[in-house]
């Protein structure tokens, strides 16, 4: 730990939240599992050619099934907050008194979830009145995806922001491992074509592409869960420290 911070310890109770907080992270698998599956928006995902008769038809075959899904991925967004809230506390011990990092990291997280809850109200609005006027449902089924995949900025600032952190901890005995940080930095590269899917309607830099898509959605779910579990053997490793 950081010599130049002096930090409260860890106790049960602390610790106990902590561990209900990183947990509270896992409800994300919630917005593909809700919106990608049940609502079928993954199952594959309609391309930006199609045509607004195609998306009109596609949400009027959904029904409540796809209304509910969408329903458990707007529930389940917010659980992104606060496991970055604890990730945010762990990064404090890696820069020390003055952690730039984990601010940022933290308000990325904050604009990361209202993205994500934007573009699924856009794609909840299309699905409530799907017998609507076609262009109407093809503007917000646009206005989802777009959302949902263009503002990739926030994304790329969270991961290079924890990757820096990672990177810049000279404690003996560092919350995580370097490799993680480089995990969190090709993360970061890795998601950064989303950028483009506002200038191609088919191709792997489409929204619906290989890689505007896929691999970042990918790489996302494996940079979260590796966070996940060092996370909580970082929250036992203080805690265990505090006790001694």
């Amino acid at each position: 730990m950081n010599t130049t911070y002096t930090r409260p310890p860890l106790d049960a109770r602390a610790s106990r939240n902590h561990r209900i907080a990183v947990w509270c992270g896992m409800l994300f698998l919630g917005i593909p599992l809700g919106w990608g599956i049940l609502g079928s928006f993954l199952t594959p995902p309609l391309s930006p050619s199609a045509t607004p008769q195609d998306i009109a038809g596609f949400l009027a075959e959904g029904g409540v099934l796809q209304k509910f899904g969408l329903m458990i991925a707007l529930a389940c967004a917010g659980g992104l907050l606060p496991m970055s809230a604890v990730l945010g506390d762990q990064m404090r011990r890696m820069e020390g008194a003055r952690p730039v990092w984990a601010q940022t990291q933290f308000a990325c997280a904050t604009l990361v979830v209202w993205l994500l809850s934007a573009a699924l109200v856009f794609f909840a609005a299309a699905a409530f009145r799907a017998d609507r006027d076609p262009q109407l449902i093809l503007l917000l089924h646009d206005l989802g995806w777009l959302t949902f995949i263009t503002p990739v900025s926030m994304i790329v600032l969270w991961m290079t922001a924890v990757g820096a952190a990672i990177l810049s901890d000279r404690g003996d005995s560092p919350v995580m491992p370097r490799w993680v940080g480089y995990l969190s930095i090709w993360a970061a590269l890795l998601s950064a074509p989303g950028f483009a899917a506002i200038l191609f309607h088919s191709g792997p830099f489409a929204w619906n592409g290989l890689l505007a898509l896929w691999i970042p959605l990918v790489i996302f779910l494996v940079w979260w869960i590796t966070l996940t579990v060092f996370l909580l053997k970082a929250i036992s490793g203080e805690a265990a420290a505090s006790v001694a």
